[in-house]
């Protein structure tokens, strides 16, 4: 068996769990430089469950954002570089030797709503400016996830094509064959295996969705792949506490396992005892093929 990467878990819905108020557009965003201390104990609480990578707060931390948010351009642009280099800072510092630090990005607009794509020139400067930031950072990789869009992900990849660090890409799908757009998933991972990726990945799909997409993937995708499912019971909505009972969780994250991932987590509802389970299958099923 290949032991795969562990994965974190979710930021926005262990925050709320903590008593945070996590209002849209914003999201996690702001509250690295509210909380700081919370996002920094999520990290640490994963690291501790056995996770082997961990990703930075900044799934919203764009200037795109805070000015959806009500923020002048100056200020937006301020405030989001503040939060997403606070948001490296807390990671770095829960970090330990074998942890892996990623840095998070996703689509500009709603990645559930692929259809309001904003265009070229808002997405080029926001990923753009995103990049520059996390230059200046030590993190270890480059995670863009949840994407759902393809053009997007054509603006994310020849903008971080020269990028030292590792680029992984995670996808949100409509079913088992199309990306959330509707684009066929063939033509999403041809372009893929062009563009030097490290590793795909699909997340934020309910674990049938998700099963149904990896069982495949061997036969469409050439390249390092993994998932993280969310714990709900439906795609896009009622995800983030209306979850997946224990015995379900079992089943779908071993089966996925059984497929040989290299690397392994979990998305929206989870908590560090999903990751100390999934590091406790991994055991399991590791031990039981040497037997």
């Amino acid at each position: 068996m290949n032991i795969p990467l562990i994965l974190d878990g979710a930021m926005g819905t262990e925050l709320i769990r903590y008593g945070l108020d996590l209002p849209l557009p914003l999201w996690s965003a702001d509250i690295n430089l509210t909380h700081p201390e919370s996002v920094q104990q999520v990290h640490d609480n994963y690291i501790a469950a056995g996770s082997d990578v961990i990703t930075t707060n900044t799934f919203r931390t764009t200037p795109w954002t805070y000015r959806k948010a009500g923020y002048t351009s100056l200020r937006a642009s301020e405030r989001a570089r503040d939060s997403l280099l606070k948001a490296v800072e807390l990671a770095r510092k829960s970090s330990i030797d074998r942890v892996r630090i990623a840095g998070s990005i996703t689509t500009v607009e709603d990645c559930y709503k692929p259809k309001l794509y904003p265009g070229k020139t808002a997405v080029e400067d926001t990923y753009g400016t995103v990049l520059e930031w996390f230059l200046e950072t030590d993190i270890d990789l480059i995670l863009f996830e949840t994407m759902g869009n393809l053009e997007e992900i054509k603006i994310a990849m020849g903008l971080s094509s020269n990028l030292m660090q590792e680029r992984w890409i995670s996808l949100i799908l409509h079913d088992e064959n199309h990306l959330l757009d509707g684009t066929r998933l063939e033509s999403v991972f041809d372009f893929l295996d062009d563009v030097g990726i490290s590793v795909l990945l699909f997340n934020c799909n309910k674990i049938e969705t998700t099963l149904d997409a990896v069982h495949s993937i061997d036969q469409k995708f050439s390249g390092t792949w993994g998932a993280f499912p969310n714990l709900g019971i439906a795609n896009f909505e009622n995800h983030y506490f209306e979850i997946l009972d224990n015995s379900k969780f079992e089943a779908g994250i071993k089966e996925i396992l059984y497929l040989d991932p290299d690397v392994i987590g979990v998305c929206c509802g989870s908590t560090p005892k999903h990751i100390e389970l999934i590091k406790s299958y991994i055991m399991e099923i590791e031990n039981a093929s040497e037997n």
